[in-house]
């Protein structure tokens, strides 16, 4: 199969990160980018490099430069473009460009006074990052949910990323325990006011609490922004292999590459326990997409030349803006009522 090393773009002037102060760098990025699209500097329809070649320029991991981008695009300020990369959308979200300069001369008064006083840039900003968090201190006590899935790899990322996302207290179960749990306690379910889970599952969770009138949310699980970011950046043609832990999750992972209009790519798909489809699958490509439960078995098999990019499945933003909603309307009778999201 031939490879095409992608156009190498120059990054765009004045991105920097700062690892002296505590604001994470993938927020430094995302700020520094969004700054030079809201005033102008970067325009609708202009290419930013790859996100190689943009961790090679700063110096940071690809996994932080693929972050910063994967938020911006989730805002609304990048597009990605199925065999070309990532370019500025054509329509930004409309922040005016004055506000965006006048939140820098917010920031370079802020530094001139600091700096008259016998303050470091580096020690503002650390204050800054440091005072920031206060503005939150004074939330309401979060909602306590049962989130329920089939392993612990994933439970434990969706259920930070919930935490992170929403005014929730998240408890974990794995969906093979909710039977016996509840059957040893039948007033285990009450002590939630929500319980989550995904599509996948939802009635496996909905048999479990058949006696219950808690809420049951079912949420949709998408294919990350930062894995579809690597695949729009292959050449056209590029075949690519698809591998899960189990043949359903192979076709899930196909069906979310064919619904972000990535149809350069040619997929080939396989099961991590199947040898004889990885073979398959190798014969190929040396280009592989697989998910956290298939990637330590497929380490044992892949030749040192692959690229393995492990899709780290995060959940549908839509679903999350539904359960904001759920949450904000807990107070109304919830007797005999489900909810599903997607």
């Amino acid at each position: 199969m031939s490879r095409r090393e992608p156009l190498r773009l120059v990054p765009p002037v004045g991105l920097q990160v700062n690892r002296e102060i505590s604001v994470p760098v993938h927020v430094q990025l995302k700020t520094q980018i969004r700054h030079l699209i809201t005033t102008g500097s970067l325009k609708p329809g202009g290419q930013l490099p790859t996100v190689r070649q943009l961790a090679g320029y700063l110096r940071i991991n690809p996994n932080t430069a693929a972050k910063a981008l994967a938020e911006l695009h989730q805002d609304g300020y990048l597009e990605s473009r199925p065999g070309r990369g990532t370019f500025v959308a054509e329509r930004p979200p409309a922040r005016e460009r004055r506000t965006a300069q006048s939140l820098a001369q917010l920031v370079d008064q802020g530094l001139e006074r600091a700096r008259r006083l016998g303050y470091s840039a580096d020690e503002f900003l650390a204050t800054v990052a440091a005072r920031a968090p206060l503005a939150g201190a004074r939330k309401a006590k979060p909602t306590r949910a049962l989130l329920v899935e089939c392993n612990w790899e994933e439970i434990s990322r969706f259920g930070e990323e919930l935490e992170a996302e929403l005014p929730l207290s998240v408890e974990r179960l794995l969906v093979d325990d909710l039977p016996e749990r509840v059957r040893r306690d039948p007033a285990f379910a009450r002590r939630f006011a929500v319980v989550i889970t995904t599509f996948f599952h939802v009635h496996e969770v909905k048999r479990a609490l058949a006696a219950e009138s808690i809420p049951v949310v079912a949420l949709l699980t998408e294919t990350s922004i930062s894995t579809l970011l690597r695949l729009s950046e292959l050449p056209e043609g590029s075949t690519v292999g698809l591998v899960c832990a189990t043949a359903q999750g192979s076709q899930n992972l196909l069906r979310s590459v064919e619904s972000a209009g990535l149809a350069h790519l040619r997929p080939v798909l396989a099961t991590a326990d199947d040898p004889w489809s990885i073979t398959r699958m190798l014969e190929a490509t040396s280009v592989v997409v697989c998910s956290e439960q298939a990637v330590e078995k497929l380490r044992t098999v892949l030749p040192p030349t692959a690229e393995v990019i492990v899709d780290s499945r995060t959940l549908d933003r839509g679903g999350l803006d539904l359960l904001r909603d759920l949450l904000g309307r807990l107070d109304a009778p919830r007797a005999g009522r489900e909810w599903m999201t997607g």
